[in-house]
């Protein structure tokens, strides 16, 4: 499921996945999203959510993964509302 797209850096677009749901050891729901650049996908990185933590990435620099990060911070109420409401709706 496609969640967003945003500009990373100057002609650098990524585009942002929710790939699936999981529950980790204690029960609790977490979420795996991809980020993926739009023009080159083979440059991807892919987080734990809502924990924000990058277990795979290849393409992006340590400034570009913080920067993702962020956008994921900031936007962690909107990705995980919507992210319910996806599944209610099914």
């Amino acid at each position: 499921m496609l969640y967003s797209m945003f500009l990373l850096r100057d002609n650098c677009y990524v585009n942002i996945f929710v790939m699936r749901e999981y529950e980790d050891r204690d029960g609790n729901k977490k979420l795996i999203i991809r980020v993926e650049q739009k023009d080159n996908v083979v440059h991807f990185c892919e987080w734990t959510f809502p924990d924000k933590v990058c277990f795979k990435a290849f393409g992006f620099s340590r400034l570009d993964l913080a920067k993702i990060k962020d956008y994921l911070a900031v936007n962690e109420s909107i990705i995980l509302n919507n992210w319910e409401n996806y599944h209610k709706n099914l």
